[in-house]
């Protein structure tokens, strides 16, 4: 048997808006994968983007193999679900989730993790480190 209090959590603004951000952000993942399998790694678009006229996008995938290949992306999520610890605002929490999947997606594991799991942790347990912006939405009827 569930507990009422436990359904109330899951069934109320705050529950809602919790599982709908940890949607958002594997949303992204699953995006960002379909990024990296259809647009980054096929060896097609690799010899594509090598001839003389290149399109203009392969400058923005050059840039993202780079970002990956030196961390760049789980080094972003880190620091943002930081940030996210010590201002505790849905901002820097939904940031470090969504470039934390994403980094996920693109194989820079260690730090990504870390940083979506920072962003987690202050979206999931909020009041707890002084959030109120869950609360304060709830009481405004939105």
């Amino acid at each position: 048997m569930s507990n009422l209090a436990e359904d109330q959590v899951f069934l109320s603004v705050e529950g809602k808006m919790r599982w709908l951000l940890l949607a958002e952000a594997l949303i992204v993942g699953v995006v960002m994968a379909g990024v990296r399998r259809y647009g980054v790694e096929p060896e097609s678009i690799g010899l594509t983007c090598q001839a003389a006229t290149a399109p203009w996008w392969c400058e923005l995938r050059l840039a993202l193999i780079l970002a990956v290949h030196h961390q760049l992306i789980g080094y972003m999520a880190a620091a943002f679900g930081i940030l996210s610890l010590l201002t505790p605002q849905p901002f820097w929490a939904r940031l470090a989730m969504d470039v934390g999947a994403a980094g996920l997606a693109f194989y820079n594991v260690s730090w990504a993790a870390a940083g979506f799991i920072l962003g987690l942790l202050v979206l999931w347990d909020a009041p707890a480190l002084g959030g109120k912006w869950l609360h304060k939405r709830e009481e405004a009827g939105t």
